[in-house]
């Protein structure tokens, strides 16, 4: 089903770097184990007895290989353009297969019951000669080769791993820039709609406005919101459209000469919605008219289904306003705010000429 199968991938994605490691590590040496059983014990390469010490000795160089290779000498040395030190790696490689293939038949063979066939083959490639041969050019060329064929595959799965463990990391930074990306978002919002309230409610007190009581109580409940609820991805739908509601009727004391309606259509149950999104579209509709003291009508209508919510927000002046609506910062970073968390799932149309502005905004939850 697509649901397990989505799940279980965000629960991969969710994991600790250290857990990562170890999971694709252990999948690693279940694989190499099982090629290398397969691979000592192919038609025209088989021996009369088991193969584990055999099979102990490439596993164990294995581990050494992917380890040097996934977090030293590919992120470290070859992707950062340090190709001699990169190629001084390999090398090294080599000559470790070689001392590690020597010292551990050496060992076998003094206290293991190897088969004679095995006993002769770890004598014959890794034993005999070793110390000359360490200083032929090629020898090590052969020896190369050897090394390839027989660690190919471990080397296939280094790169693999790699690509996976710089995947993972580049999600963990995508997820890191967008939620520093959304909080810097939010706190343009809050700031402005903040700035604008204490700037309207000074002026009320200076004039001794009996409004001025009823403006503090409706900033409170705003500002409570704002500051202790919004701290989290997602809010009931309820919940933002009750502070849609405690802001508009402090529009309306503030602009006792602006028309305003606002009406929701549905019903608002357990639907969830990322936080101060409808906010800022409405309130930036009242930006402009303290200078212009020109009559207007605002209109709000949301319609609420149960997997999506549609805004819809007009405006009409008398005398024609500066076309600011569009390019203004706060409805700049709604939309961006949008497309970060609605990507493929909203669509936003917004007219604007001198008297009028129309906002119709549809968003999938």
């Amino acid at each position: 089903m697509p649901l397990p199968r989505a799940l279980s991938f965000f629960r991969w994605q969710q994991l600790s770097a250290r857990t990562t490691t170890l999971l694709l590590q252990g999948l690693l040496w279940a694989l190499l184990a099982g090629f290398y059983f397969a691979w000592n014990n192919r038609p025209n390469f088989h021996f009369d007895g088991p193969v584990c010490p055999l099979v102990a000795l490439q596993m164990g160089f294995a581990i050494l290989l992917f380890n040097s290779l996934v977090y030293l000498i590919i992120p470290r040395w070859l992707l950062q353009g340090q190709h001699w030190r990169a190629l001084a790696g390999g090398v090294a490689l080599l000559y470790a297969f070689q001392l590690w293939m020597y010292a551990g038949s050496r060992l076998a063979e003094a206290y293991l019951p190897l088969a004679p066939d095995l006993r002769q083959l770890l004598h014959t490639f890794y034993v005999a000669d070793f110390w000359p041969s360490l200083l032929s050019p090629f020898r090590q060329l052969s020896m190369g080769m050897h090394l390839l064929a027989v660690l190919l595959f471990p080397v296939l799965i280094s790169f693999l791993a790699y690509a996976l463990v710089v995947d993972r990391r580049r999600l963990a930074l995508e997820r890191d820039h967008l939620r520093l990306e959304l909080s810097y978002l939010k706190s343009q919002i809050n700031p402005q709609f903040l700035f604008n309230t204490l700037g309207s409610l000074h002026q009320l007190t200076r004039t001794r406005d009996a409004r001025a009581p009823d403006v503090v109580l409706h900033l409170a409940d705003l500002m409570r919101y704002t500051l202790y609820e919004t701290d989290t991805e997602r809010v009931l739908l309820s919940r933002e459209l009750e502070f849609l509601d405690d802001y508009l009727a402090l529009e309306r004391l503030r602009h006792p000469e602006v028309a305003v309606s606002h009406e929701v259509r549905g019903a608002a149950t357990t639907q969830q919605l990322a936080p101060l999104l409808l906010h800022p579209f409405l309130e930036r509709l009242f930006a402009g008219l303290n200078a212009s003291a020109t009559a207007a009508h605002i209109s709000s209508q949301v319609d609420v289904q149960p997997q999506e919510v549609t805004l819809t927000l007009t405006r009409a002046t008398a005398a024609p306003l500066p076309l600011t609506y569009r390019l203004d910062t706060s409805v700049q970073a709604a939309l961006r705010r949008l497309a970060l968390q609605y990507p493929g799932r909203h669509t936003a149309t917004l007219t604007e000429d001198g008297r009028h502005v129309h906002v119709h905004l549809h968003i999938q939850l």
